[in-house]
């Protein structure tokens, strides 16, 4: 990446990691979609992976009082299996193809919220939170931010607007290890793109501080908005450049 592209994406970083720090999902589609304008889906997904990993590690560990562990158990069981099933749906599939389909997830997520509905389980969770384990896993390495189509099940399992953040940063936490983990046995090498890797880092930890302060305070129907309107641009213009 450029000069001025690492200063998009360090400024990118910081905005979405606010978001995410008070809406508790969204921000990291907002990046990965960034970071498309740059580079291939097969850098972008595993990079963006590392930097979704700091900015919702910290996340988590800002707000690790308030994580719902039970809600987390039946999630993580079949996760690692499932990305590496997803891995290999990604790698089947061409880089043009998988921008496309990035962008039209980003655009389903955004303004057909009920598509992901039947993914939400009964308040506190139980073992139907496996299916949503498989479900983040084998979507994750194709898709790269499956954050808004598992958000639900999180935001249903949970009793109150901060535990969700909290659990859910956690989730997101295993959700990008295990899909490190999966990109880097099939040889991707991630010390080729470090300086993108750690502008995101840096951006994304500072974003997280930033919006911790402002999760009491913020209007969430402004952030709505705001996040659907980022997130739209970003996938027509993926999708534009296909054309």
């Amino acid at each position: 990446m450029s000069e001025s592209e690492l200063v998009i994406l360090a400024m990118a970083a910081v905005v979405t990691a606010a978001i995410t720090a008070v809406a508790g999902a969204g921000g990291g589609l907002i990046l990965l979609i960034t970071i498309l304008q740059f580079v291939d889906p097969l850098v972008a997904i595993p990079a963006h992976g590392v930097i979704q990993l700091a900015s919702n590690g910290t996340r988590a560990a800002t707000l690790r009082d308030k994580v719902d562990a039970s809600v987390l158990r039946w999630y993580v069981v079949p996760l690692l299996p499932a990305i590496g099933i997803g891995f290999l749906i990604a790698d089947a599939i061409p880089r043009d193809g998988g921008r496309a389909l990035i962008g039209v997830f980003a655009l389903v997520a955004v303004w057909w919220p009920a598509a992901t509905n039947w993914l939400a389980p009964r308040p506190g969770g139980g073992k139907r939170f496996a299916l949503v384990g498989v479900v983040a896993g084998v979507t994750n390495p194709p898709i790269g931010a499956v954050g808004p189509l598992i958000a639900p099940a999180f935001k249903t399992a949970t009793r109150d607007h901060i535990t969700f953040v909290a659990t859910f940063a956690v989730a997101q936490v295993m959700n990008h290890t295990a899909k490190i983990l999966v990109f880097g046995i099939a040889g991707f090498a991630f010390r080729e793109h470090t300086p993108m890797i750690l502008v995101g880092v840096v951006g994304v930890i500072v974003g997280t501080r930033v919006g911790a302060k402002l999760l009491h305070r913020a209007k969430p129907g402004m952030l709505n908005w705001l996040f659907k309107g980022a997130v739209t641009l970003g996938a027509a213009r993926l999708i534009a450049s296909l054309l």
